[in-house]
């Protein structure tokens, strides 16, 4: 049991940087933002904060291909995620399941609270008749 993946725990071929698509496309839209300047003399200088695109340069009509690798990152991660369990129910079958769950943490905090009362009451019931114990 010790080699079971925890329940919450990402599959190992998928990575927390496979679901990061923002970075590359920021820096893909950079590069196409120095084309653009580039081709129309503005110069603005380096944005602070913003991705370094090194000096290079895209028009639109490269693009798509710029942003190959970012839609086969992509596309294997919606098929990792896909694979996680659960994934095939709805969500109406999650609401009637987690419905079930908060009626059993109800029903296990009312029976905590009887006990706890019972333990109250046993202690003073002991103590009234003078039931200690001795170490």
């Amino acid at each position: 049991m010790a080699s079971e993946l925890p329940a919450l725990s990402l599959p190992s071929t998928l990575s927390p940087d496979d679901l990061d698509s923002l970075s590359e496309l920021s820096i893909v839209l950079a590069k196409v933002r120095a084309g653009l300047q580039s081709s129309t003399g503005l110069t603005t200088g380096a944005t602070p904060g913003g991705p370094s695109s090194s000096g290079q340069q895209l028009s639109f009509k490269d693009v798509p291909g710029a942003t190959d690798k970012l839609k086969h990152k992509l596309q294997h991660a919606r098929a990792q995620v896909r694979a996680l369990p659960d994934m095939d129910r709805s969500i109406e079958e999650q609401r009637a399941e987690i419905k079930e769950l908060e009626t059993r943490i109800e029903m296990q905090r009312a029976l905590l609270e009887k006990l706890r009362e019972s333990g109250v009451q046993f202690s003073k019931d002991a103590y009234a008749t003078g039931d200690k114990m001795e170490l």
